[in-house]
């Protein structure tokens, strides 16, 4: 008579990794990591906002020659210059901020 039996005759088991992280260090990568990727964001961030005073800038220094008042002129003038100062500044503080 034969028998079969559902059990397997011998188990396996799985290899285990050769050395698992410590929590401090995981923890420590963690803190890296997300420190790095704030960084990048941040820098995005600030690419993007100093574009937008560029293109502001533009738009005001375009408005200007074509306005045919000379108070309209000036008065736009000045303000692309003062945004242009200001937002190279802003500009310039966060990328010091972000190294």
């Amino acid at each position: 008579m034969t028998t079969t039996t559902t059990r397997p005759t011998k188990t396996t088991e799985l290899p285990k990794a050769a050395t698992a992280p410590k929590p401090e260090k995981k923890a420590e990568n963690h803190r890296e990591r997300t420190s790095r990727i704030g960084r990048e964001i941040g820098g995005l961030a600030v690419n993007v906002y100093e574009r937008g005073i560029a293109d502001v800038v533009a738009f005001e220094k375009d408005a200007a020659k074509i306005t045919p008042y000379p108070w309209a002129k000036e008065a736009l003038t000045v303000s692309a210059g003062l945004i242009e100062d200001v937002g190279a500044a802003y500009v310039r503080t966060a990328r010091h901020i972000l190294r």
